[in-house]
């Protein structure tokens, strides 16, 4: 389980940038401001690690694929940040948008043949009907 590690280093940063996109909204900064800022962030280190990595090309489709991924991303902080703006709370905002795993482990299911197993189902269940408590 190497990966796990990862996996919780990004639960982490990502729980630090949504909190910083928040607190950049209540310090005045427009909801186009924060996006434009968390950009200005990401571009610096995103360029490093494709270096690092030593991997500065791909195929046409993995390239697609990643570019869509960027576009979807970017429309998704562009959702949470007006949510923020609208007034919504921090925790309940973040928590739906992060209850995307459910339409990625169907995706994945589908499109990547991963594997869903009973237990997993009730985990999704579990963690949606808690969102759906924390929403009212």
């Amino acid at each position: 389980m190497a990966w796990f590690g990862w996996a919780l280093a990004s639960m982490v940063l990502m729980g630090l940038g949504n909190l910083g996109m928040k607190a950049a909204g209540q310090h005045g900064v427009p909801p186009a401001g924060v996006l434009f800022w968390v950009v200005m962030g990401e571009v610096p280190l995103a360029l490093t690690y494709w270096l690092w990595r030593g991997r500065p090309g791909g195929t046409a489709g993995g390239t697609a694929w990643g570019l869509a991924a960027g576009l979807f991303t970017a429309a998704a902080l562009i959702a949470v940040n007006e949510s923020f703006f609208r007034g919504a709370k921090a925790a309940v905002a973040i928590g739906v948008m992060n209850a995307n795993f459910a339409l990625v482990a169907l995706l994945a299911f589908f499109l990547f043949r991963e594997q869903l197993q009973p237990s997993k189902l009730v985990g999704l269940a579990a963690t949606l009907s808690g969102l759906w408590l924390m929403a009212r």
